[in-house]
C-alpha cells in the first residue's frame, strides 16, 4: 500500500484554516523549526558528494524510523474508550511508518553504505537520538492526547518534514534517490498540521493567549524541535542543544566552532 492511499489527501485550504486558527502554536513551531534548517547540520547535509558520507546520519535515522511505528502502536494500544475515535487517527499513521526502515536499510545495502542488514543491529544510538525517542514514548505512556499531537505531530513531524526536504533532493543529486525521503516530505507534511483539528482545548472562539494550557502546549512542542535539532546534530558529532523562547526565536545561537565551511 502507498503513502497515497494510507493517508486522505491533504486539503491546502483545510490546512490553512487549522495554521490560522491555531496560529498562536503553529506560528513558533514554524519559527523555530525554520531556525533548525539554517544550523550546521543542514551545511553538512548539502556539502555531502558521496551518499556514503550519510553513514553515520542512515544508521541512527534507522533506530529512530524502526521505533517510531512502535511508539505509535503503543499510543493506539493504550487508547481509552473515551478517546476511541482518535484510534483510526494513530492507527493509519502506525501502518504508514511501519515498513520505512526497511526502505531505509534496502537504500543502504544498495548504496554500500553497510554490507549486511547485520551491521544495523550493532549500532550505538546517540543520547539525543534516545531522548528523541523517549520523549515519544513518555507523551504515549502519558496519554495526554493534546501533548501527543503538538509536540510529535505539530513539532517533530513538521521538523521531519524540513529533513526530507532537504535530503530527498540531495540523494538525488548524488544519484541515491530514493523512495525513502521521497514519501516522507509529503507524509509529514500532512502529519504536521493535519492533527491540530483534534485540539479540543480551544473551541473556534476562544483566545488561547493567557491559556496555561496553551502555554504547557507550546513549550512541549518547541521541546520536541529542540531535541530534533540536538539529535540531527548529534549524527554528525556536534553537542549541541537549541533552546527557543515562547515565540520559536533561537535563543542560544551554536557558537563559531559549530559552523561548518
Amino acid at each position: 500500500m502507498t503513502e497515497q492511499t494510507v493517508y486522505e489527501v491533504v486539503d491546502q485550504g483545510k490546512m490553512d484554516a487549522l495554521r490560522k486558527r491555531h496560529a498562536w502554536l503553529v506560528e513558533p513551531i514554524y519559527r523555530a523549526s525554520d531556525h533548525i534548517t539554517r544550523l550546521p547540520f543542514f551545511t553538512w547535509v548539502r556539502n555531502l558528494n558521496d551518499a556514503r558520507q550519510f553513514k553515520p546520519v542512515a544508521e541512527q535515522l534507522y533506530y529512530h524510523s524502526a521505533t517510531f511505528p512502535k511508539v505509535l502502536g503503543l499510543m493506539l494500544g493504550m487508547t481509552s474508550l473515551r478517546n476511541n475515535p482518535m484510534m483510526p487517527f494513530y492507527a493509519k499513521h502506525a501502518f504508514g511508518e511501519a515498513d520505512h526502515h526497511m526502505l531505509l536499510r534496502d537504500w543502504m545495502l544498495q548504496h554500500g553504505l553497510i554490507r549486511n542488514a547485520s551491521e544495523l543491529d550493532n549500532v550505538i544510538t546517540s543520547l539525543y537520538t534516545n531522548a528523541c525517542v523517549n520523549m515519544a514514548y513518555q507523551l504515549a505512556i502519558e496519554q495526554d492526547q493534546e501533548k501527543w499531537l503538538v509536540a510529535i505531530n505539530s513539532g517533530i513531524e513538521r521538523c521531519s518534514n524540513d529533513f526530507f526536504k532537504v535530503v530527498a533532493p540531495k540523494m538525488y543529486e548524488l544519484n541515491a534517490g530514493h523512495c525513502y525521503f521521497d514519501i516522507h516530505v509529503e507524509a509529514d507534511e500532512h502529519h504536521s498540521i493535519m492533527g491540530l483539528e483534534y485540539l479540543t482545548s480551544f473551541p473556534e472562539d476562544c483566545d488561547p493567549t493567557d491559556s496555561h494550557r496553551a502555554k504547557v502546549l507550546l513549550r512541549k512542542a518547541l521541546e520536541g524541535v529542540s531535541l530534533w535539532g540536538a539529535m540531527l546534530h548529534s549524527w554528525i558529532g556536534v553537542d549541541y542543544l537549541p533552546r527557543f523562547d515562547d515565540e520559536g526565536e533561537l535563543i542560544n545561537p551554536p557558537g563559531s566552532q559549530f559552523r561548518l565551511q
